[in-house]
């Protein structure tokens, strides 16, 4: 007989689908929450290092404006000074123009001068002949008869009775720094009228400078009183020649019999 089962059979349930899903779930969010964290923490350094930078870049604009503020503190300070050193420069040039004629004058006047037999002037023989003069020459040979300046350059006229006496001449005013260029002019032989002798008229052309006068004033210290700092010992003095400053000295610096001291020397 055939049997019809209409019950059925019994089917196994079908496993649930929820508890895998939630577990990816969870890997999910476990996995975005890692890279949230890590974003975040990327995000600190950066934002450390970007106000790092920016502290940086401030401390160098504050040291930039600094620097531009003792820039222009120096480059004031440098116009001062500059400003200060031309007003020295005049104030130097009109002492040596008011004090340089009479100095140079006197030294013309040494020049021109013939030594005698006294040690003293036996000592200035020798330094006139280390700055290249004769000593033996008598200046009573040349005599100067005008003198014209115009601005820094000087014409000298005067008589000579010979040529050679006209060279000393010119050597003797070549060795002192009063006389810059000397540029000798014209020499024309002539003979005195009434005395019958023959002699030289010459010129000479120079540039002048009166700075080497300025060894005439007394030098101002610059330690002033009341600074803490020893003062050092001065070195001594030595005199002056008695033809002022560029007059020959003797090799020890000594000048005996006369006051003052050189201030240019044989060149």
């Amino acid at each position: 007989m055939i049997r019809i089962n209409l019950i059925g059979q019994r089917q196994k349930a079908a496993p649930k689908a929820g508890k895998g899903t939630r577990r990816q779930s969870m890997m999910l969010l476990a996995l975005f929450l890692a890279e949230g964290l890590f974003l975040f923490v990327w995000h600190q350094k950066l934002s450390s290092e970007l106000a790092a930078a920016r502290k940086r870049s401030k401390d160098a604009s504050s040291k930039i404006e600094d620097l531009k503020r003792v820039k222009a503190t120096w480059e004031q300070w440098l116009a001062e000074k500059a400003d200060l050193d031309r007003q020295t420069e005049v104030f130097v040039s009109l002492r040596a123009d008011q004090v340089g004629p009479s100095v140079l004058l006197q030294y013309l006047s040494y020049a021109l001068t013939p030594l005698g037999e006294t040690p003293a002037e036996r000592d200035q023989a020798k330094a006139q002949e280390l700055a290249g003069w004769n000593p033996k020459w008598d200046p009573r040979r040349v005599w100067v008869q005008a003198i014209r300046q115009k601005g820094a350059e000087l014409v000298m006229e005067g008589q000579a009775l010979d040529h050679e006496d006209v060279a000393e001449f010119y050597r003797r005013l070549e060795s002192s720094d009063f006389f810059l260029k000397v540029s000798p002019g014209n020499q024309v032989r002539k003979v005195h009228p009434d005395l019958g002798i023959r002699f030289i008229d010459f010129q000479v052309n120079t540039s002048i400078t009166y700075k080497p006068a300025m060894a005439l004033l007394q030098p101002v210290g610059e330690s002033s009183p009341g600074e803490d700092s020893p003062k050092k010992p001065e070195a001594p003095v030595p005199p002056k020649p008695d033809g002022g400053p560029g007059a020959p000295v003797s090799s020890d610096g000594r000048a005996p019999g006369s006051p003052v001291l050189a201030a240019g020397g044989g060149r």
